[in-house]
């Protein structure tokens, strides 16, 4: 019984001198605290007795025109940059711009063609009507360029066909060659 009793008597020692020990530091921040608000008191009620502070001359003189010439360039080469970014804008718009004018170039060609295409079956058939039936190189020559361009007309109107994601509008057979 006494060897539990000691251990609580030793347990609310301890307890007392961490309360005496705690209670003794917070006293010492404050008086810290305190002592810190006294001297910038007294520092101030001193600072209004004193003499008002002269700021010393500067032993060379100042060069204005200096000064104003440096944040003059300053701000001409920052000006500078703003113009060079809005330059190079201006010539990135001036290239799509032709860029849409070659589109629209693009786009008149394709309707010429096919306007083209419309008429040169009927061109062609006239011809071979007015025509005697007889092979000659001319004629021969005359099917091939119109071979040529028919097949490079249907090229250019499946390719434009495609671009729009209208591959379904090709016939099957020229689906399954490409």
């Amino acid at each position: 019984m006494n060897f539990i009793f000691g251990i609580i008597l030793l347990a609310m020692f301890i307890l007392a001198l961490r309360v005496i020990w705690a209670t003794a530091l917070q006293l010492l921040n404050e008086l810290k605290y305190v002592t810190q608000t006294f001297n910038r008191y007294r520092a101030q009620r001193l600072a209004r007795h004193r003499l008002p502070v002269i700021m010393p001359q500067i032993r060379h003189e100042m060069d204005w025109v200096a000064m104003s010439d440096s944040v003059r360039q300053e701000i001409q080469s920052r000006n500078r940059e703003t113009n060079r970014d809005l330059e190079r804008l201006e010539l990135q718009y001036q290239a799509k711009q032709k860029t849409i004018k070659l589109y629209e170039a693009d786009i008149e060609i394709a309707k010429l063609e096919r306007e083209l295409l419309k008429i040169k079956p009927t061109i062609i058939s006239a011809e071979t009507e007015a025509k005697p039936r007889r092979r000659s190189k001319k004629v021969g020559e005359s099917g091939l360029v119109n071979d040529k361009t028919t097949k490079t007309a249907q090229q250019v109107f499946q390719l434009r066909e495609a671009l729009k994601g209208n591959a379904n509008a090709l016939p099957a057979s020229q689906q399954a060659r490409h």
